[in-house]
């Protein structure tokens, strides 16, 4: 009890006072039981104050300590994160490579396969050894043809700074990635990506100063895609004489390439404008719910187009329509077609647009060609040397295609072309002029072009649109 007068004391006089005025009384007034109870307080209060002054004096501390243990948790998982990323960067033999060009422990060489060399050639080239030429030809060969490479093909091939070789990688002409890759027992592993292709639509502008062919080509036209616009107005335009000089002419083409940037299949003119005889021409590309492609004009329109009477030009012609005396069987015999005799291995030509519905050999025609154009017309062509190797039976062939090569298989007494024509079934005279009629697209088909006319050139009208619309009120 002694204690608590010296507490009040310090804290305030006045109450110190106070208390020692009323001590005796109040003391004199409490039981034994209540005085030991008031100690107990007095003893419980000074426990209280002095838990609260060390509680003070422990927390600066605490927080500290705190703070370190937390910052210590973050340094180890950031160093366990970085130690993971390490960790992961080899899971294959193509990550591992990765990794080391990035890391400049390997150097990249190109080769491109030249013409007749094969692919065990190109890596002697690249001064393999016979066992790993031999080793990464047979794990390349388990996902490509090996076969069907083709000259102009490009190969990187990797090698550490000691000349090891590691492996190699090529793009197929479909956008696909095939690589060959040796792992760490010594092992070539083939892989295969499908790769993506992207198509472009590419405008170029120009202007008639000469001729089509040299101002596209100034323009920056491919002459391939300047083949397809000659191809396309066939019948229509005579490109030597139809075209003058100042004359614009604007052409989309569309060129697909891989996720590299490398151009890959043929690219397809989309549509050409061009002025000739003081009247535009405007032809869309478009392929039919049959799969044939033409070109159409703002209306979903072909062009009525006639059938070549000469395949090979303006050549001498050995036999022409009609009775004759047979050379090889000597006597009178009606002969279907036309002969051009020229040189073995001309090309020939497509007669007109149309789908190969007979090919291969055919009696005394030897190797023989019969093309569809129309329900009403048909063109065949015989004694050939060989057929184009991208054609076969059900193929969509436009005028001036090249379907073979000239020959002199079958009854034949030298290297020339058989030319037929046949009407509703029947040979008629190949120099007679027949005509294609014009194609008109109707009901979903037309809506599907004047789309597609849409996407290709975003200045299309719709030609019925642009007729309903009410002409302005002069004034």
């Amino acid at each position: 009890m002694k204690t608590l007068p010296r507490i009040i004391k310090k804290i305030h006089p006045l109450i110190h006072r106070v208390y020692l005025f009323l001590k005796p009384a109040y003391w004199r007034l409490r039981t034994p039981a209540q005085k030991k109870f008031d100690l107990r307080l007095q003893y419980i209060f000074i426990g209280c104050c002095i838990g609260v002054l060390l509680v003070a004096s422990i927390i600066p501390a605490a927080n500290k300590l705190i703070s370190y243990s937390i910052e210590k948790k973050e340094l180890i998982s950031e160093k366990k994160k970085t130690d993971q990323v390490k960790l992961e960067i080899p899971k294959t033999p193509e990550e591992q490579l990765l990794f080391n060009i990035e890391t400049g422990k390997i150097k990249t060489t190109s080769l491109t396969l030249e013409k007749n060399e094969t692919l065990s050639g190109l890596l002697k080239r690249a001064d393999l050894s016979m066992k790993e030429a031999l080793e990464t030809a047979k794990a390349l060969e388990l996902v490509i043809d090996l076969r069907k490479l083709r000259p102009g093909q490009v190969f990187e091939l990797f090698f550490s700074s000691d000349n090891t070789f590691y492996g190699l990688q090529m793009e197929t002409r479909q956008g696909d990635t095939v690589s060959v890759f040796k792992d760490k027992n010594g092992l070539f592993i083939p892989q295969a990506k499908e790769g993506k292709i992207v198509s472009e639509m590419i405008k170029v502008d120009g202007t008639i100063t000469s001729n089509f062919s040299s101002d596209a080509d100034k323009a920056g036209l491919p002459k391939a895609i300047a083949a397809q616009v000659i191809q396309a107005l066939d019948g229509e335009i005579d490109f030597r004489t139809d075209l003058k000089a100042g004359e614009p002419f604007s052409i989309i083409y569309e060129k697909k390439v891989t996720e590299t940037g490398r151009e890959v299949g043929k690219s397809i003119l989309q549509y050409v404008s061009l002025t000739a005889n003081n009247k535009v021409y405007n032809r869309y590309y478009f392929v039919d719910a049959a799969g044939t492609p033409g070109f159409y004009n703002e209306y979903g329109e072909s062009a009525p187009k006639t059938l070549m009477k000469r395949p090979l030009g303006r050549g001498r012609i050995s036999s022409p329509f009609g009775m004759r005396r047979h050379p090889i069987l000597k006597y009178q015999i009606h002969h279907s077609g036309t002969d051009f005799p020229a040189p073995l291995g001309t090309p020939i030509p497509a007669g007109g647009d149309g789908v190969i519905v007979e090919m291969g050999w055919k009696g005394a025609y030897g190797k023989y060609i019969r093309i569809k154009h129309t329900n009403t017309y048909s063109t065949a062509y015989g004694h050939m040397s060989r057929f184009n190797d991208d054609l076969h039976i059900g193929s969509y062939v436009k005028r001036g295609d090249i379907i073979a090569y000239v020959g002199s298989t079958g009854r034949s007494t030298g290297p020339h072309l058989h030319y037929e024509v046949l009407k509703n079934g029947k040979q008629v005279n190949p120099l007679n002029t027949y005509t294609i009629p014009k194609r008109a697209l109707k009901g979903n088909a037309l809506q599907k072009f004047k789309q597609k006319a849409k996407e290709i050139n975003p200045l299309y009208v719709d030609p019925q649109e642009k007729e309903s619309q009410p002409i302005p009120n002069k004034k």
